[in-house]
């Protein structure tokens, strides 16, 4: 009896391990791709407009989050997305660039994406406070272009949930103005 009631606890374990239990829960901040609007400045991104990018794909590796979301680095806040944490960012990264007007294709076998840049990001650590991530740019048979990007913002000043879920997404837009607004990759994604 002893024996499976340890081997159930053990498999509980792994389980909450491998599926990105919350560490320590806090009130949730519900962050939906459905509801993210880019929000940030154009003016100066004009040069992207009328571009072809392949966007393959968005990768978590960051160890403070979880499969779901991330967290407020006092813990009191979990910013959770659905169905995923890199699915929320990769669909506001494909907003984002639909917004400067680059034809943003979303899947292999799309016509394109033998002749587009190729982008992959990987989120390396997420909190409220501040994003890591890194991109990698290919052309078909030219270099590519990697870079980390690290994005702060200043502590919430508040508690209503309304205002933490819309200061979520303006990360989401510093994010993306810090890849796009970045000369060398302007300079990547833009070269012939």
């Amino acid at each position: 009896m002893g024996r499976i009631f340890g081997k159930a606890i053990l498999l509980i374990a792994c389980f909450l391990a491998l599926t990105g239990c919350p560490r320590g829960g806090g009130t949730k901040v519900f962050i939906k791709q459905t509801s993210y609007n880019p929000s940030f400045e154009t003016a100066n991104l004009s040069a992207y407009k009328g571009k072809t990018l392949y966007f393959s794909s968005v990768t978590n590796n960051a160890a403070n989050t979880s499969i779901w979301g991330y967290y407020s680095t006092d813990s009191l806040y979990t910013y959770e997305a659905a169905p995923a944490l890199q699915t929320y960012f990769w669909d506001c990264f494909v907003k984002s660039f639909n917004r400067i007007g680059v034809n943003t294709l979303v899947a292999p076998w799309a016509a394109g994406t033998a002749t587009a840049p190729e982008l992959q990001v990987v989120l390396n650590s997420v909190s409220d406070l501040k994003f890591v991530f890194s991109v990698n740019l290919t052309k078909p048979g030219e270099s590519t272009f990697t870079k980390e990007y690290t994005v702060e913002s200043p502590p919430a000043g508040t508690t209503d949930l309304a205002e933490l879920e819309k200061r979520s997404y303006r990360l989401a837009d510093a994010a993306f103005t810090a890849m796009v607004g970045d000369p060398g990759f302007r300079k990547a994604f833009l070269k012939k």
